[in-house]
């Protein structure tokens, strides 16, 4: 794992999703896990390495927080289409 230093080859260095009920980490194959790796597999170098900065290093400074915050936004508009799609489904 590279804490200090962003890799793209390191599982530390991307999004993780937990379970609130078991604590356990998400598996790639969940649906959840699956939308949040789309969206990451459309971020540029800067956000990935801000992504890192802010969750890894705690990096507090206005660019990796602009960055990051954007990326968030579009995980969580995701997560919402997936749950839409999932509660239009489950209404069928």
């Amino acid at each position: 794992m590279s804490i200090a230093q962003f890799n793209d080859d390191c599982p530390g260095c991307r999004p993780a999703v937990l379970d609130p009920t078991t604590g356990h980490v998400l598996p790639p194959e969940h649906p959840v896990m699956v939308t949040v790796n789309s969206v990451w597999a459309t971020t540029t170098l800067e956000e990935r390495r801000a992504f890192h900065n802010v969750c890894c290093l705690n990096s507090r400074t206005p660019e990796d927080l602009k960055l990051v915050a954007g990326l968030n936004g579009r995980i969580q508009a995701a997560l919402n289409a997936l749950e839409a799609s999932s509660s239009q489904a489950f209404a069928e």
